[in-house]
């Protein structure tokens, strides 16, 4: 029977939501942070004991996470944890590019000083969570990106781009070794210097790059993770 973490990272709904969203979030949170790899069946019934819980939520979270693409439902066949959708990850990192670097276009005229001192905050807490557990050092590198998004006054925007990047996160948490880290860090860094000293061109292009930068790991981790990742071509 699989073991599922427990409710840690709410990344769509909150912890206070109905059992539909519990059983989600869960599900949600074990299949972004690789501890329900590609491949793996899932069962309602096995879900439903372990939450105790009826197969109804169970199902209902069942269908949404098919809708986002983590789940191959087939009758008569097993369900399956879905493999990484390169054509998702290349599309997460260009929406997420189009959307952030024009949120920080707009923090940055309406908002900087303010902008700057969470980053500032945001990166001290990043150094201190570098040997931390990838989901905790995961959610502050998230953080980073939340606070220009609603620096920017467009609060919709980082919601958005959360629900459609979940299988750019999986390749995230495989990615994010310590020294990974400390590259994600240095360019956070280097973010935040740009804004500071109000060079919008500088820091939109240091944005564009970090967000980017993902791509450059990813032929790396899929040789360790061949079975992990949908294979064909892929226009980038």
């Amino acid at each position: 029977m699989m073991h599922l973490p427990s409710l840690t990272i709410g990344l769509l709904h909150t912890s206070a939501g109905s059992t539909t969203d519990l059983v989600f979030d869960a599900l949600y949170a074990a299949v972004i942070s690789v501890k329900l790899p590609p491949g793996t069946k899932v069962s309602e019934a096995e879900v439903a004991k372990q939450f105790d819980v009826s197969r109804q939520p169970v199902r209902d979270a069942f269908f949404r996470l098919s809708n986002l693409g983590f789940l191959s439902i087939r009758p008569q066949r097993p369900t399956l944890i879905t493999q990484i959708s390169l054509r998702a990850i290349h599309d997460a990192v260009f929406t997420r590019t189009a959307l952030e670097v024009a949120c920080l276009q707009l923090a940055l005229n309406v908002n900087r000083a303010d902008l700057v001192e969470a980053m500032k905050a945001n990166v001290t807490a990043q150094e201190r969570a570098v040997s931390a557990d990838t989901t905790t050092f995961h959610i502050i590198d998230e953080a980073f990106h939340e606070l220009i998004c609603m620096a920017s006054g467009h609060v919709h925007i980082w919601p958005l781009i959360r629900r459609q990047k979940g299988h750019l996160d999986r390749l995230r948490f495989l990615s994010l070794s310590e020294k990974r880290r400390q590259h994600v860090i240095a360019e956070h860094r280097e973010i935040c210097s740009a804004v500071l000293n109000d060079n919008i061109a500088h820091a939109e292009k240091l944005l564009r790059e970090h967000i980017s930068a993902i791509k450059d790991v990813l032929p790396a981790i899929i040789v360790r993770h061949p079975d992990y990742f949908e294979t064909g071509p892929v226009r980038a």
